[in-house]
């Protein structure tokens, strides 16, 4: 009777299992997590942690997992094969950051020289890959993203425990501006310094626009955001080609051609 009690316990006590998984990146998303400090410690303590390079040196077994995160642009056929393995074993997939989700810088590559930008960085380019940059969606399904770069470890601590749940959280469909407003901040447009803020996602904490730097949309299009409105306001402040030049920085420019095409 005791050694079934005990089994019960056991079960009753099982964690979900989540893995953190690199593709091509500088890893600060992951980093941000750990800056977190003791309450990123406190937050996986109520997971089995199956994968995360920064914290384990043990070598993933490839068991089921209840949450894949990935951070990271798929730039390689290792990357591809990795992340699609990793769909297959996730009952959740979640993106980390804006190389998974928007390309990333890394996607600047698309927009200039393409096949050619390779010969600036590689004295011998044969046998080097040079895969065109693509967001993480365009391989395997997404269920939610932490978006920006890096994300905001905050919104991480409010939504990762609902995901933990199996409940896939919706970031409220609010502007930058929302919380440049809440800080006090003067809006750079009054000024008539270009920003993108009126048509990005919130939830950064408006950090560019608070250091006086404008929002260059790392975290991505709001559902409602308007480009030709955002275009038109920005139209005597920065040229066409500026414009066009500061989408690519984070592969911005890709979902505003979509956005004006529809």
């Amino acid at each position: 009777m005791e050694k079934q009690k005990e089994k019960k316990g056991k079960k009753d006590e099982k964690k979900p299992k989540i893995a953190i998984v690199s593709l091509t990146s500088c890893e600060g998303c992951q980093f941000a997590l750990l800056d977190l400090g003791e309450r990123f410690l406190e937050l996986v303590s109520q997971t089995e942690m199956i994968d995360f390079r920064l914290l384990e040196d043990e070598e993933d077994s490839g068991e089921e997992l209840d949450i894949g995160i990935v951070e990271g642009n798929p730039a390689t056929k290792e990357n591809i094969k990795t992340l699609k393995d990793l769909r297959k074993r996730s009952k959740l997939l979640v993106v980390l950051g804006n190389c998974a989700a928007m390309g990333g810088i890394p996607e600047i590559k698309n927009y200039q020289e393409g096949a050619n930008t390779i010969k600036h960085v590689y004295k011998y380019v044969q046998g080097i890959e040079n895969l065109e940059v693509k967001e993480v969606d365009n391989f395997v399904k997404v269920d939610f993203t932490f978006p920006g770069c890096p994300i905001t470890a905050e919104e991480f601590v409010k939504y990762f425990p609902l995901l933990l749940k199996g409940e896939i959280p919706e970031i409220p469909d609010q502007p930058v501006c929302k919380e440049c407003r809440a800080k006090g901040n003067r809006c750079l447009l009054l000024d008539k310094k270009p920003c993108f803020g009126p048509m990005i996602q919130g939830g950064c904490d408006a950090v560019c626009p608070s250091s006086r730097m404008m929002c260059q949309g790392c975290r991505g299009l709001r559902k409602t955001g308007n480009v030709k409105a955002m275009r038109a306001a920005l139209k005597n402040m920065m040229t066409d080609e500026e414009f066009e030049n500061t989408s690519e920085i984070y592969g911005l420019r890709d979902d505003i051609e979509d956005r004006e095409n529809l």
